[in-house]
């Protein structure tokens, strides 16, 4: 019907006059055109393309953005927290050289503009941790230790509000609420400094230094030794072997590198007669495999052997063993925590209750549905295993970590009553200290449990049928 009209209207216009017909041709074009618009099927409105500017696509990186954004406050921060101790040694010592002090100052500033990004070369090209070098192990522990706590702190808050699927931990689908991600840099500047310690510049300086006296004190052992096995000498002839030995002890304590002083100053080498040629030679021997032995601990680091580098060194060897036993330590009891999760779920069952209708948000449906309380089952599993772990090293502790090792299990054991798997660390601990105490294998095992359960409560809550469309 819509096609005979304007065939109609081109047949009258044919027998009309052409001076009005072309207006009213005009006309019937534009109505044409609206039937031809009207008559094609409505488009609907295209989805925007992955690539398109808007936000919230499968591509967008604004999260990452966020995420980078974020652990961005701790870039540099080794080096800035080097910087301080260096200038607070600088605002400390007073008894610095010249020399030492241009170079702590050097090192200082280079620090600083490293950490701020700066491509700048290290004030001594062939040495770039020079640095390190006027710092004691006490001040570089120091440093560790707060750029540990700091780092850690940071990573935990940035992953927690924008990282991957940690933001999605919680398997009812409730997000956690946004949180301030600043972190407070540490101050070492103003530290108190620890108690004085040798650098490792001193420690070398005072290795190095100890070869000095071996040849003397291998002289004087020798003269000595000799000596005993001369009774028949007489006053006059003792008197004189015991003043040589007396300078040459002189010469080893005082680390001389020069002749001692004889006190014959006729014969100012007399020492040297007390011991023949095969005394010499076995005396230079011996002096090449002692100072052999005493360079070797100064290029590996280390210093003269005292009783507080020997506890270091039993300290280290002690650290080194609990490493290595971790290494060692048998794999986790797949068994053991298969059981333990059982155990959990044959505790906290869960009946479906009635589905409660007339839900407004998605919170609201979630709790009158049943979903929350069914999923929120799996909290507090980790807490009690951790706590359970703990408890069960209480005999083999030694005394010293008693202490920690009980602030801890009450740590956990609140944590586990609050059905929380966060727990709150005891003063002046760390946050992840606790996992010293635990071995490869306990923490292999609460790992192992702890997912076991997150599974079989996630199963379970999704198979069921919370609003209760299937029932009859």
């Amino acid at each position: 019907m819509k096609r005979i009209v304007p065939l109609a209207c081109v047949g009258v216009l044919m027998l009309a006059p052409a001076a009005w017909s072309c207006g009213i041709l005009d006309s019937l074009k534009k109505e044409a055109a609206k039937l031809k618009t009207a008559s094609q099927p409505t488009q609907q409105p295209q989805a925007a393309s992955p690539t398109s500017s808007g936000g919230g696509g499968a591509t967008s990186l604004h999260g990452l953005d966020d995420y980078n954004g974020c652990m961005a406050q701790a870039a540099g921060a080794q080096e800035k927290l080097n910087a301080q101790i260096l200038q607070r040694k600088l605002d400390h010592s007073a008894d610095l050289s010249a020399d030492a002090r241009k170079k702590i100052q050097e090192d200082a500033a280079w620090l600083n503009a490293k950490a701020a990004g700066q491509q700048v070369p290290p004030p001594d090209p062939k040495n770039s941790q020079r640095y390190l070098l006027e710092m004691s192990d006490d001040e570089q522990q120091e440093v560790s230790g707060a750029y540990g706590r700091y780092s850690n702190e940071v990573h935990e808050k940035c992953e927690a509000r924008y990282g991957g699927m940690s933001q999605f931990s919680d398997p009812s689908g409730r997000l956690p609420a946004p949180i301030d991600t600043h972190v407070p840099f540490p101050d070492l500047l103003h530290a108190t400094p620890p108690a004085h310690s040798p650098t490792a510049r001193e420690q070398r300086s005072a290795c190095m230094e100890a070869t000095h006296g071996v040849r003397w004190q291998i002289m004087a052992e020798h003269m000595e030794k000799k000596l005993a096995t001369m009774p028949g000498l007489s006053t006059q002839e003792r008197k004189g072997w015991e003043e040589d030995i007396a300078v040459v002890r002189a010469a080893q304590a005082s680390g001389a590198t020069a002749a001692p002083q004889s006190p014959d100053p006729k014969n100012p080498m007399r020492y040297m007669t007390r011991l023949d040629s095969n005394d010499q030679l076995t005396m230079s021997q011996e002096q090449m495999a002692r100072t052999q032995q005493v360079m070797a601990g100064c290029r590996s680091g280390g210093a003269p052997q005292t009783a507080a580098t020997s506890a270091q060194s039993q300290e280290l060897a002690a650290m080194h063993d609990q490493r290595r036993a971790q290494r060692n330590a048998p794999p986790a009891d797949a068994a053991a925590a298969n059981a333990a999760a059982q155990a959990w779920m044959d505790a906290h069952p869960f009946t479906p209750h009635k589905y409660a209708a007339g839900s407004a948000t998605q919170a609201d449906y979630l709790e009158k549905s049943g979903t929350l309380e069914c999923f929120d089952r799996s909290k507090g599993f980790r807490a009690r295993e951790v706590a359970d772990k703990l408890t069960a090293m209480r005999s083999s502790v030694s005394s010293e970590q008693r202490q920690q090792l009980e602030g801890w299990i009450s740590a956990w054991r609140a944590a586990e009553k609050a059905h929380s798997d966060e727990v709150t660390a005891p003063a002046g601990a760390g946050a992840q200290d606790y996992m010293r105490l635990l071995s490869s294998t306990d923490q292999q095992e609460i790992n192992m449990a702890t997912s076991i359960v997150h599974n079989k409560v996630r199963d379970e809550c999704n198979g069921m049928d919370h609003m209760e469309l299937h029932r009859q």
